[in-house]
C-alpha cells in the first residue's frame, strides 16, 4: 500500500512516522508547504526503505499523488485547506486520485463537509473515510491516538492497516461519513470549555491568595480533575517552550460547534462562554500561542498571576506604537496589542512561496477582525456577489466607510510607502471575503511586455505586477503562452478543461473551478483553456514582474 499524507505538521508529522513502521505499508510520502519538512520526513523514509522516490519531488501535489498512490491521508489544520486540496485548484485530489483509491480526512471539520466530500468522492469511485483523531503531538508519534471512524464498510477496512498503525483506541461510529466528525465535535466542546475553565479556577485561585501549584496538585487528586486540567493546567502554571496545539484551532473547533449547535437548535451557553474566552486570547496576540495560554485572559482581565515568572504580559509593547506586538489605544480607550497580519484569526494562509504569500479572508456579518499590520505591497481581490461595505478602522485616522465591488483588485503600497495597521468590520449581512496577495519579490523570469490574448484584458497595471481578467463564455477555448510566474483567483466558476502542449503529445484534465480558488503557477507555454461548463468562467490571472 502507498500512502502520501498531506500535513506534516504537529499531528500529521507523527502520524506519517507512525505509518512508517508499519509492514503492511510499502512507502509513504510526506506533502506540506514547508519544503525543510518535507525534505525531513522524506530523509527519515528513505532511512527505512519506504521512501516513495529517490530525492524528495518538487513541492506539487501532482509530484506526491498519482495513479500508484493508494490512500491520501488529510491532516491540516482547517476547512478552507482540506477544501483547496480536495477540490480548489487545477490540480487537486478529486482530479489526480484514482478510482479505488481512498481518501482519510483527519482534519477537523464540519460534518457537513465531510458529507459532500463524501458524495463527491463517491461519484469519482474514490473511497472516503471521515476520521477525526484525538491525543496531541506525543500520540500521534508513538501510534496511541484516539480514531473516531466513519464511512463504508469495505473503505474502512482498506484503511484498517493505517488505523491501526495511528491509533490506541479506535472507534467506529455507524451512520456512514460526517458521524465521525459529529463525535469530534462534541468531544471538543468538552476539550474547549476544561481547558477555559481550568484557567478560570487557577486564575480563580491566584486572585484568592491560594498557591496555585498547590491547587493544581489538589484538584488532580480529587473529584474535579479532569485530563485537560491536569494536562493544560500544568502548561498554564509554566508556560511551555514550544505550542503543543494552538490557541487559534480551538477558536475554528468551537465555532464548528456553535454553529451546528445553532443549525440543530440545541443550546451550548457554556461552550459559547469558552469561545468568547478563546476569541478574546486572539485579540491580545494569542492566537498561534499555545491554547493553554487563554489563561493570560484571567490574567489580564484580574490582574492575578497564574504563571510562574509570569508578568501578566498579555498586553504588553510600546503603548501606540506601530509595530507587531505594540499596543493601540483605540478612540473609546481600549487597547489591543497589533498582529502581524497571517496571526490575524480571520486571515488564512492560503499559500506561501519566495514570490508571494496569499491570505484568505473571510469573517461573518457585523464581524471585526482583530488589529493587524500589512509590512508588504499587496493586491487585494474582492469576492462579495453584490459588493462589499465595510468600517475600515485605521491607525491615527477617524474610522471610515468603504464600499467595493465584487471584482475589484486593489494595490497596496505597505512596503514601498508605509506598513498599514488597521481593523475592518463587514457591514455586510454576508460573509466577507478577499484575497490579500503579498507581493514578495520578483521571479527568476519575467516578460517586459503585457500580455496580448484573446479574452485576456488588462486591468491594473504597478511597477511590482500586471493584473488581466480573463473572461470565457460556455464553449470558448482560449490558447495562450503564459511567459511568466502567476497567479491565479478565480471570481466566477465552471467545469474548464486545460490542455498543455501542441504539435505533439498533449495532456488535459478537467476540474470544476469555483469562487475564490486559487494557484501558483511557473510560466506555462502552449496552454488550451475551454469553458466546458454551463456558465461563464472568469479568473483573475496576477503577473510578477
Amino acid at each position: 500500500m502507498n500512502v502520501t499524507v498531506i500535513g506534516l505538521g504537529a499531528m500529521g508529522g507523527g502520524m506519517a512516522r507512525s505509518n512508517l513502521r508499519s509492514s503492511l505499508i510499502r512507502t509513504v510520502s510526506g506533502y506540506y508547504l514547508s519544503k525543510d519538512l518535507v525534505e525531513k520526513f522524506h530523509a527519515e523514509a528513505k532511512a527505512v526503505g519506504k521512501a516513495a522516490a529517490e530525492t524528495a519531488p518538487l513541492i506539487s501535489l501532482e509530484n506526491y499523488v498519482n495513479e500508484s498512490t493508494n490512500v491520501v491521508l488529510i491532516v491540516l489544520v482547517n476547512e478552507a485547506q482540506c477544501n483547496h486540496v480536495c477540490f480548489g485548484s487545477e490540480q487537486n485530489l478529486e482530479s489526480l486520485m484514482s478510482p479505488g483509491s481512498c481518501i482519510i480526512l483527519s482534519s477537523t471539520v464540519s460534518a457537513g463537509f465531510t458529507k459532500m466530500a463524501y458524495e463527491r468522492f463517491t461519484k469519482k469511485n474514490i473511497q472516503f473515510v471521515d476520521c477525526p483523531i484525538s491525543g496531541g503531538p506525543v500520540r500521534a508519534l508513538n501510534g496511541e491516538i484516539s480514531i473516531f471512524a466513519s464511512g463504508q464498510k469495505d473503505s474502512l477496512e482498506y484503511v484498517d492497516p493505517l488505523l491501526q498503525a495511528m491509533g490506541k483506541e479506535i472507534h467506529i461510529i455507524p451512520g456512514g461519513a460526517g458521524m465521525g466528525s459529529t463525535v469530534k465535535m462534541i468531544h471538543q466542546l468538552l476539550a474547549g470549555v476544561h481547558i477555559v475553565v481550568a484557567a478560570e479556577a487557577l486564575a480563580l485561585a491566584a486572585k484568592a491568595g491560594v498557591d496555585v501549584e498547590q491547587m493544581y496538585n489538589i484538584v488532580n487528586g480529587a473529584a474535579g480533575a479532569s485530563w485537560m486540567f491536569k494536562d493544560r493546567g500544568s502548561r498554564m502554571i509554566e508556560a511551555p517552550e514550544k505550542v503543543m496545539s494552538a490557541l487559534a484551532i480551538f477558536i475554528k473547533d468551537m465555532d464548528i460547534v456553535y454553529k451546528e449547535a445553532k443549525r440543530l437548535e440545541s443550546p451550548i451557553p457554556i461552550a459559547s462562554a469558552a469561545l468568547q474566552q478563546f476569541i478574546s486570547g486572539a485579540s491580545l496576540g494569542l492566537a498561534k500561542e499555545d491554547d493553554s495560554q487563554v489563561v493570560k485572559v484571567y490574567e489580564a482581565l484580574s490582574g492575578a498571576v497564574v504563571a510562574k515568572n509570569s508578568d501578566s504580559g498579555a498586553i504588553s509593547g510600546i503603548e501606540d506604537g506601530d509595530n507587531v506586538g505594540d499596543i493601540w489605544v483605540l478612540p473609546d480607550g481600549s487597547k489591543e496589542k497589533i498582529l502581524e497580519v497571517g496571526d490575524e484569526s480571520f486571515h488564512n494562509i492560503a499559500l506561501s512561496n519566495d514570490y508571494t504569500r496569499v491570505l484568505k479572508v473571510k469573517f461573518g456579518p457585523k464581524e471585526t477582525t482583530s488589529a493587524h499590520r500589512h509590512a508588504e505591497d499587496s493586491l487585494y481581490f474582492f469576492l462579495v456577489d453584490g459588493g462589499l461595505d465595510v468600517v475600515n478602522h485605521i491607525k491615527g485616522s477617524d474610522p471610515a466607510c468603504d464600499c467595493m465591488e465584487f471584482g475589484e483588485v486593489r494595490y497596496g503600497t505597505h512596503k514601498t510607502d508605509k506598513p498599514l495597521v488597521h481593523k475592518i468590520t463587514n457591514m455586510n449581512d454576508c460573509d466577507m471575503l478577499c484575497i490579500d496577495a503579498e507581493v514578495l519579490k520578483s521571479p527568476p523570469i519575467t516578460s517586459p511586455f503585457q500580455l496580448v490574448a484573446e479574452h485576456h484584458e488588462l486591468i491594473k497595471t504597478r511597477d511590482r505586477c500586471r493584473v488581466y481578467k480573463l473572461v470565457l463564455e460556455p464553449g470558448q477555448t482560449v490558447a495562450v503562452n503564459y511567459a511568466f510566474f502567476y497567479l491565479t483567483i478565480v471570481l466566477k466558476g465552471s467545469k474548464i478543461k486545460t490542455e498543455l502542449g501542441s504539435g505533439g503529445p498533449t495532456i488535459s484534465w478537467e476540474s470544476e473551478m469555483g469562487l475564490g480558488d486559487l494557484e501558483w503557477h511557473s510560466p506555462t507555454m502552449s496552454v488550451k483553456l475551454t469553458n466546458c461548463g454551463d456558465t461563464i468562467f472568469e479568473q483573475f490571472i496576477a503577473e510578477w514582474l
